[in-house]
């Protein structure tokens, strides 16, 4: 059977690690998926690795511990150095992604019909219920400059599995959250991919990762994209 890790990078999410393995863990239960389970964690500050640290031993959970926060898509992009899976799957650690649509993500890949399957919130049956409109709004102003670069309706969607050598075989210095994009414009039509419907919820614990530092990062990434499409 292929190998399998769920990458999941943190940032100060202890309120939220027994919540998300405990649901992660009944759906590797009910499902008969074998798979592991890596968070990549970017100097909390606060009891995140103590949590991580006393489900190990008991479940198959690693922890890769970083000295400085540089981004989820360097903690990501580290987190697939590190192990040595045919396939992995991304989620964040906020519970705004449903476990239980684990199952339905890694199995077109199992099958091998396709090389990356996205949790979309903007095909038939996605939706994102807890945002008001002005943040659905900005998010897709801020989803349309990626379709310039790819084909996925979600392109900014952090909840994707996907082969493992996709992401070993970017560059180590993509910057910022967007990991997921990344890939999608490195390889655009060059990859299989297919996109599942998702609930994505606004998290109930902690503080959200987005602020200007994300938008800059995106913006950066899309100034950078341009210019090697451009030749520059």
């Amino acid at each position: 059977m292929a190998k399998i890790t769920i990458i999941i990078p943190t940032l100060n999410e202890e309120e939220n690690i027994d919540f998300l393995l405990e649901r992660i863990f009944k759906v590797k239960d009910s499902s008969g998926l074998d798979f592991d389970v890596l968070f990549v964690d970017s100097a909390s500050i606060d009891g995140t690795s103590d949590c991580i640290k006393k489900w190990q031993g008991q479940r198959p959970v690693k922890l890769l511990q970083r000295e400085v926060n540089v981004g989820l898509a360097p903690a990501v992009i580290a987190g697939a150095h590190f192990v040595d899976s045919e396939y992995v799957l991304v989620m964040d650690a906020d519970l705004s992604h449903p476990p239980e649509k684990i199952p339905e993500l890694l199995a077109p890949l199992l099958s091998e019909e396709y090389d990356m399957v996205i949790g979309s919130r903007y095909v038939d049956g996605g939706a994102t219920p807890d945002w008001p409109f002005s943040r659905k709004l900005s998010s897709k102003l801020a989803t349309l400059p990626a379709l310039c670069f790819c084909s996925a309706k979600d392109p900014l969607a952090g909840f994707f599995a996907l082969k493992r050598r996709l992401i070993t075989d970017l560059s180590l210095h993509v910057p910022g959250f967007k990991i997921g994009f990344a890939i999608l414009a490195e390889y655009n039509k060059k990859i299989r991919i297919k996109e599942i419907p998702i609930q994505f919820r606004d998290r109930d614990f902690g503080q959200s990762k987005m602020g200007k530092g994300v938008i800059y990062d995106y913006l950066r990434q899309l100034a950078g994209l341009m210019r090697t499409r451009m030749g520059f």
